[in-house]
């Protein structure tokens, strides 16, 4: 009599498994991943934030970010560390010689036209993060960023809303919270939004001021409001929320006249000036030699840079766009355009200087699943924060990038 052979329920359940393998293999079919939505990624600026102002203040929600995420002794902005270049540095990987946005006014010398009064996307030189994001599939939303209405090259975000004087910090707010409850296929991968941050307290008190420390706790509740709300989404809803500032911000106490000392005769010499950084702008050799003799006229602890110079100084080079000279006044000084008497309406703080200078450096916190918890950069520069947002969202980094990813900063 043959004895019945006994299959264990392991070995059963094996060999269904086995065939099950075989099966998929045969028609060619993989078992799925397990669902994972790829996290949002929030781009938020506070102008004029400088670097040692939340511990300065011991703001609680920007030291519980820090703890939860990424955090850098500064930020570095390029030169010159102003509002218009240092955006436009953050959203393209490049410094303003690639860019274009020299300043906060300039002269484009092939356009024939001034900067200051049109602000548009059409006015960068190279690709900010809304196109990369667009161009790669993904939707992108900005709220208020520097140069951002309209199309650039024929490539506009998604969801766009304009600048608009006075502060709308906590609309900007609800605005983002808004779009992240978004259904998964509705929801922008990429959202950038600027914020006042403590940029006009500065200027107008100084960023020692009774009016930065207010603007700071404003910011400081906004960050925290931002940040329960993003945690009540659930991890349904994952985001990568980085908070930048464009610069920093040094005390001001003297006004330096360039118009006083510039012979002028019309438009030209077309006299541009930025805060602490002008950009003068010459029509013929002859008018370059009487301009020359008037700067020579100026305070001696004012630059007076050739183009070349400024190029070789400052890496400061665009043909078109930066002066024939370049102006660049000491820390605690800034240009006037015109002949201002006392000291009324002259702001108490500036930026725009040498990004070396610590009064310039900004901030930089990121937190989410692409960034480990606790860890402390020494130096962040502005050129390193746009390809960082191009690996979260799975896409190149920007074009002839002058930045690091710092995600793969050992």
């Amino acid at each position: 009599m043959a004895r019945r052979s006994r299959t264990s329920p392991g070995i059963m359940a094996l060999g269904t498994l086995l065939g099950l393998v075989l099966i998929l293999l045969l028609t060619g079919a993989a078992p799925a991943p397990p669902f994972k939505t790829p996290p949002t990624v929030v781009l938020i600026s506070m102008d004029g934030v400088r670097w040692d102002y939340p511990g300065r203040d011991r703001l609680p929600a920007f030291a519980a970010m820090a703890r939860s995420g990424w955090t850098a002794a500064r930020l570095t902005p390029p030169f010159p560390s102003l509002t218009f270049a240092s955006h436009a540095t953050l959203a393209t990987g490049v410094g303003p010689s690639r860019h274009g946005i020299v300043a906060n006014s300039f002269l484009d010398r092939t356009l024939d036209r001034r900067f200051s009064d049109e602000p548009e996307a059409a006015w960068l030189k190279a690709p900010p993060l809304w196109v990369l994001s667009e161009r790669a599939g993904l939707k992108a939303a900005v709220r208020s960023w520097p140069c951002s209405s309209g199309p650039w090259n024929g490539t506009s975000p998604s969801i766009f809303e304009p600048y608009a004087r006075g502060n709308h910090d906590s609309e900007t707010a609800e605005w983002i919270l808004d779009l992240l409850r978004r259904p998964a296929a509705e929801r922008p991968r990429l959202i950038m939004a600027w914020t006042s941050g403590a940029d006009g307290a500065g200027h107008g008190e100084g960023p020692d001021s009774e009016g930065v420390h207010r603007a700071m706790a404003a910011a400081d509740g906004l960050l925290g409001r931002l940040r329960t709300r993003i945690a009540a989404l659930g991890p349904s809803v994952p985001v990568d929320l980085i908070v930048v500032s464009d610069h920093g911000m040094a005390a001001v106490n003297r006004v330096v006249d360039v118009v006083k000392v510039i012979p002028k005769e019309g438009y030209f010499p077309f006299i541009a000036p930025s805060g602490p950084l002008c950009n003068v702008y010459v029509k013929n050799e002859s008018q370059r030699r009487q301009v020359a003799s008037g700067l020579s006229r100026l305070p001696r602890d004012v630059a007076v840079m050739t183009r070349e110079e400024a190029s070789r100084r400052f890496a400061y080079k665009d043909p078109s766009r930066t002066g024939d000279f370049v102006l660049l006044c000491p820390p605690g000084a800034m240009f006037s355009s015109f002949n201002r008497k006392g000291d009324r309406g002259v702001p108490r703080g500036m930026h725009g200087y040498d990004p070396a200078l610590a009064e310039m450096g900004g901030i930089f916190y990121a937190e989410g699943p692409d960034f480990a918890q606790g860890r402390v950069l020494k130096e962040v520069r502005a050129v390193d924060v746009a390809p960082t947002l191009c690996a979260c969202l799975g896409i190149p980094a920007p074009p002839n990038c002058e930045g690091v990813n710092l995600l793969r900063r050992p």
